[in-house]
């Protein structure tokens, strides 16, 4: 991903850019706390070359996740993760 060009940008600082584009993939697959979620949000909403870079990496993102099948674990294997989790704990 290539960062956006902050010639024409109306931001003061590249920094809120750079660290929002950081973020992607993050924000894309809601792996962000809610707090930076909202900061990545109000940036892209405001930043219109984020957006672009974001709606790209979207774009991108929902490609690769139809190309792939969806499946799931064996019931047993998701049973014998839940009691290995559970004894851990105690």
């Amino acid at each position: 991903m290539s960062l956006p060009d902050m010639s024409s940008h109306g931001h003061d600082s590249m920094d809120e850019c750079v660290q929002a584009l950081s973020q992607v993939h993050a924000f894309l697959h809601h792996e962000l706390l809610e707090a930076d979620a909202t900061v990545i949000r109000h940036h892209l909403h405001a930043c219109e070359r984020c957006m672009e870079n974001f709606e790209i990496e979207s774009t991108i993102s929902e490609m690769i996740q139809r190309c792939q099948p969806t499946s799931s674990a064996p019931s047993t294997l998701a049973a014998r993760i839940h009691t290995l989790r559970i004894s851990r704990r105690g």
